[in-house]
C-alpha cells in the first residue's frame, strides 16, 4: 500500500475482499500510441493496436487497460462510410492518413482516454506510476489549453449495495459538492460543459429532506425522475444499471453507452496530468471524505439540518467555509 494514496474506512466488501476502483484519465498532446506505450512501461503487458483511435495494454498484472479517442464517431470511424457512400473508393493506404489526419485534428479539442481496469484499494497508490510516465511523455491535462474540459473519473466499488448506502452517500456527496469544487478548483471550462452539469435543485430538496428512506426501488425512481442522463458529476447510471436493469431501461430505452457496474462515477475532478505537482491522490483523498461523511450518521444529520435551518444555498461561500470547520472538526 502507498502511504500517501490513502485507504477507505470500509477497504473490504462485505464479503471481506478487497474494494476496487477503476480510473480514467483525459488529456491530449499524446497520441493512444504513446499512451499505450506508457502503460506497457508502468505494468508490462502487450499492446494491442486496434485502430489509430483505440488500443489495448493486455495481459499487465492489473489486467487490461483501453486507450481510446473519447468520441464515438472516431473510434467507429464513420466518416469512413460516408466517403463510401459519396461514391469515393480509397486504397488502405489513403484510409491510414486520412485517420491521421483525422487524429491530429481531433486532438485539439478531443481528450485521449486511458481506462484501467478495476484494482483492489490496497494497490491503487500505482497509478500515480502511470501519471508520472504520461507526464513525460508531455501529455497536456486541463489547464494546458484554453477549451480543454478534460476530467479525471473515479469508479470505486461499494462497500455494499444496501440502499441506506446509496442514500447517505448521496446524501453527503450533495452537501460536500461545492467544497469538493473548491477543492479541486474545478476547471471553469469544465463547469461550462453539459459533461458535469449539478443534480437538479428541486431532486436536491427531495434527497435532503428529512425523513427521506426509500427502499431501493424508490431511489431508482427519485433519480430517474430528475436526472435521465450521465452527465452529472456523480454518474449514478451504471450503479442502478447495476441493480436494477430494467427499471433503467424503462426510463433510458435509448441508452447505448451506460455499462451495469457497482461503482460510483465519479466525474468532477480535473485532470492536471501534466503539473508535475499534482497527484491523484488528492481527488481520491477528497472522494473518501464523502465516504466517511456518508458514515458518519450524526454529522450526516447535522450538515443536513444546519442546510435547512440556515438557508444556505449549496453555491454559497458561506456552505464552503460550514462544511470545512465540520469537516475539521470531525478530525479529516
Amino acid at each position: 500500500m502507498d502511504p500517501g494514496f490513502p485507504l477507505p474506512e470500509r477497504a473490504c466488501r462485505a464479503d471481506g475482499q478487497s474494494r476496487l476502483v477503476g480510473f480514467e484519465l483525459e488529456f491530449a498532446g499524446l497520441s493512444p500510441d504513446g499512451a499505450a506505450d506508457a502503460i506497457q512501461e508502468v505494468f508490462g503487458g502487450e499492446v494491442r493496436r486496434e485502430s489509430r483511435f483505440v488500443n489495448r495494454v493486455c495481459d499487465t498484472a492489473w489486467g487490461e487497460f483501453k486507450v481510446e479517442v473519447d468520441a464515438r464517431v472516431l473510434k467507429q470511424r464513420s466518416y469512413r462510410s460516408l466517403l463510401t457512400q459519396m461514391g469515393f473508393n480509397l486504397e488502405p493506404e489513403t484510409l491510414d492518413n486520412l485517420d491521421e489526419q483525422v487524429l491530429r485534428l481531433a486532438s485539439t479539442v478531443v481528450p485521449v482516454e486511458v481506462v484501467t481496469p478495476p484494482v483492489p484499494v490496497t494497490e491503487a497508490g500505482q497509478i500515480e506510476s502511470l501519471r508520472e510516465a504520461l507526464r513525460r511523455r508531455l501529455a497536456q491535462g486541463t489547464r494546458a489549453g484554453l477549451m480543454y474540459a478534460f476530467g479525471l473519473h473515479l469508479n470505486p466499488e461499494l462497500p455494499d449495495l444496501e440502499v441506506d448506502t446509496l442514500r447517505s452517500t448521496l446524501q453527503a456527496y450533495l452537501l460536500l459538492l461545492p467544497w469538493l469544487k473548491w477543492r479541486d478548483d474545478t476547471d471553469a471550462v469544465r463547469r461550462l460543459t453539459p459533461f458535469i452539469q449539478d443534480f437538479p435543485a428541486e431532486y436536491v430538496r427531495q434527497v435532503l429532506r428529512p425523513g427521506y428512506r426509500p427502499d431501493q426501488h424508490a431511489f431508482i425512481r427519485d433519480f430517474l425522475a430528475w436526472n435521465t442522463t450521465r452527465n452529472r458529476s456523480l454518474d449514478l447510471l451504471p450503479l442502478l444499471t447495476h441493480l436494477d436493469r430494467d427499471q433503467v431501461r424503462k426510463a433510458l430505452p435509448d441508452d447505448p453507452l451506460t455499462q451495469a457496474r457497482p461503482t460510483w462515477h465519479y466525474r468532477l475532478p480535473n485532470c492536471l496530468v501534466d503539473d508535475p505537482d499534482w497527484r491523484i491522490a488528492r481527488p481520491w483523498a477528497d472522494w473518501l471524505m464523502v465516504e466517511r461523511l456518508a458514515g458518519n450518521g450524526s454529522l450526516l444529520e447535522q450538515l443536513i439540518s444546519d442546510w435547512l435551518a440556515r438557508g444556505f444555498s449549496l453555491t454559497d461561500q458561506r456552505w464552503i467555509q460550514h462544511v470545512d470547520r465540520c469537516l475539521a472538526r470531525s478530525g479529516r
